[in-house]
C-alpha cells in the first residue's frame, strides 16, 4: 500500500502539466480520444465500490488500459504468487521440508519469467488512490450532487504530470545536444 500511495503522489503536480503530443498520439490509439480516458477513468475510479487504486497500465507497444486494484492490489504480476506446491504442514517426518527447501528447484529464482495464473506483463504509469482517506475529509461523500468521490477525481485529473507518465511510458526521447 505505501508503494501504491508514492505511486499516487509521483502522479500529480501542483499545476498539472501538459500531455507531451506523443502520448497523447498513442492514448488516443487505446482509448480513441483523451477525452473518452478521461472520463474512462474519473467513471470507473467512482464506480469502485470499496478502497482501491485506479492504474492507467501500458501493456506494450501503444497498449494502454486501466486497471482498478482493491484495497492494497498490486498491478505487477510478481506480487501475485501466492501459491507454494507443497503443504509444509504435511509433508511427514522424514524431513521432507528440509529437502524441499534445499532443492533449487524451487523459490522465486525459479519463477524468474513465468507469470502467476492470470497475470500479464505490464507497466503502471498512472495511479488515482480511491481510498476514503485521500478524498472523504475534503471532498464529502457527495451528498446532493456536491463533492464526494466523482469530484475528486474529477480535480485530481487537472493535477497530472503527464511528463512523469510520458517518462514512464517509454515515448519521450532524450533530445541530442547539437555542437
Amino acid at each position: 500500500m505505501a508503494h501504491n500511495n508514492h505511486f499516487f503522489f509521483q502522479g500529480i503536480s501542483p499545476e498539472g502539466t501538459p500531455m507531451p503530443d506523443v502520448l497523447r498520439r498513442e492514448l488516443e490509439a487505446s482509448f480513441s480520444s483523451v477525452e473518452t480516458l478521461r472520463r474512462e477513468f474519473i467513471v470507473t475510479a467512482s464506480a469502485m465500490f470499496g478502497p482501491g487504486f485506479l492504474w492507467l497500465v501500458k501493456a506494450g507497444p501503444g497498449d494502454y488500459r486501466l486497471l482498478p486494484t482493491y484495497l492494497a492490489g498490486s498491478p505487477y504480476p510478481g506480487a501475485h504468487w501466492r501459491a507454494q506446491s507443497t503443504d509444509m504442514n504435511t509433508v511427514g517426518k522424514d524431513g521432507t521440508a528440509r529437502s524441499f527447501f534445499r532443492n533449487q528447484v524451487h523459490g522465486a529464482h525459479k519463477r524468474s519469467g513465468d507469470l502467476p495464473p492470470g497475470g500479464i506483463e505490464l507497466e503502471p504509469l498512472l495511479c488515482l488512490n480511491t481510498w476514503e482517506h485521500a478524498w472523504l475529509l475534503d471532498w464529502g461523500v457527495g451528498a446532493g450532487g456536491q463533492g464526494g468521490k466523482l469530484a475528486f477525481a474529477e480535480s485530481w485529473w487537472n493535477l497530472i504530470d503527464w511528463e512523469k507518465v510520458a517518462q514512464k511510458s517509454g515515448v519521450l526521447r532524450p533530445e541530442f545536444m547539437s555542437a
